[in-house]
C-alpha cells in the first residue's frame, strides 16, 4: 500500500523516474542515484519545483472528505 502511496505522489508531481516495479529496479534506482550527484540534484531541484501540485491539490482533499462522509453516513445507518 505505501509504495502504491509513493507512486500515486511522484506521478502527480510529474517525478515518474523513481517509481519502479520490483526490489531489484529500486536497489538499481538507488544505486544509480548515490553515485550521481548531478542526477540527484536535478531531481532534487525537480522535486522543489513541482510539490505544488501536490500540496495544493484540493482535489485528492475533496475526495477523501467525500470518502469520509460517505463511509460515515454508512455506518450511522
Amino acid at each position: 500500500m505505501r509504495g502504491r502511496h509513493s507512486a500515486a505522489i511522484l506521478r502527480v508531481m510529474g517525478i515518474t523516474e523513481t517509481i519502479t516495479n520490483n526490489v531489484d529496479e529500486f536497489v538499481t534506482t538507488a544505486a544509480r542515484l548515490a553515485n550521481h550527484p548531478d542526477e540527484r540534484y536535478a531531481l532534487r531541484r525537480k522535486i522543489a519545483s513541482n510539490k505544488h501540485r501536490l500540496y495544493r491539490d484540493r482535489e485528492c482533499i475533496e475526495a477523501l472528505e467525500e470518502f469520509l462522509d460517505r463511509t460515515a453516513r454508512k455506518q450511522a445507518i
